[in-house]
């Protein structure tokens, strides 16, 4: 619905045969640039050298300026003392690593047409955070990145197919309904199976693949269970504090187990809720994944 309570203005008409065709191009979508898929292949090496990926990332400026102002912000507690990009590394680990060089030279979130998606998908990198700190079950940082990156699939529906996208998003307004009830009705598929190509395609570890292709079905999860599971409620957390949007205003369900997995205790998750609001600010005034 509108500020005014009227319906939202829905696209022109789609036939769903229509709409399915576009999307089944999106599993032909091109890989990685060549000097991506370098910095992916040698971050994929169980004996990363650090200082041979600095050298393929400083090639590219506004990479290497997003390595650093990462590393030194308050997030990472090493603030103002970072200057070379292998120290950086070091510091962010491969995965998180992984995940700036998507988010900066290839999934743009922030390019994403739907209002408060950025926000939304900071708050769950954050969230995601925030819970893996209080129950201990996975890497923050790791967990944080597949947070950021948990709606990967919408930023991909809206890049290659942004008609789509618009007629979801307006449908899902106008009729009250869940982004991806609309996504399976029209196009078959939803943002969560898309995003499972991607993720395919660019060889994403498990740690970020599985949290970003289940979190609505977390006890899908084989490989990164606990992962999944934090992602799976950080994102309904996110839904529940009204912070950014994921197309739609309806919460989606809790799968009690991902709970009772984690064991995330109602005094736990008060300690996550603090942890939220003060890693929120430091993401916030540093710009953590601009």
């Amino acid at each position: 619905m509108s500020e005014g309570g009227t319906a939202t203005a829905i696209p022109r008409s789609f036939d769903p045969r229509e709409l399915r065709g576009q999307v089944s191009r999106l599993k032909r979508v091109p890989t990685l640039p060549k000097l991506l898929e370098r910095v992916v292949v040698a971050l994929d090496d169980p004996e990363v050298d650090f200082n041979r990926v600095a050298e393929l990332i400083e090639v590219d400026q506004a990479l290497s300026s997003q390595i650093l102002r990462l590393a030194n912000s308050a997030f990472y507690g090493a603030q103002g003392s970072v200057s070379q990009v292998s120290r950086a590394l070091l510091i962010l680990g491969a995965t998180v690593t992984r995940s700036i060089v998507l988010t900066t030279s290839v999934v743009d979130i922030r390019s994403v047409g739907l209002k408060g998606f950025w926000e939304h998908s900071l708050g769950c990198a954050v969230a995601a955070g925030a819970i893996a700190k209080v129950t201990g079950r996975a890497a923050p940082e790791e967990v944080s990145a597949a947070g950021l990156l948990h709606d990967l699939g919408k930023v991909v529906l809206f890049k290659e197919l942004p008609e789509a996208f618009a007629h979801v998003v307006a449908r899902a307004a106008a009729e009250g309904r869940r982004f991806r009830e609309v996504e399976c009705e029209l196009l078959g598929v939803d943002h969560s199976e898309i995003a499972s190509w991607m993720v395919d395609r660019w060889n994403f570890p498990p740690c970020l693949a599985e949290p970003i292709v289940f979190h609505h079905a977390p006890l899908r999860a084989k490989r990164a269970p606990d992962e999944t599971a934090i992602v799976h409620v950080a994102n309904i957390v996110v839904r529940v504090l009204d912070f950014g949007s994921g197309g739609d205003d309806r919460l989606p369900a809790v799968e009690p187990k991902a709970i009772e997995r984690l064991g995330l205790t109602p005094d736990l998750l008060d300690r996550a809720l603090e942890l939220f609001d003060t890693d929120l600010d430091h993401a916030l005034n540093y710009a953590l994944f601009e």
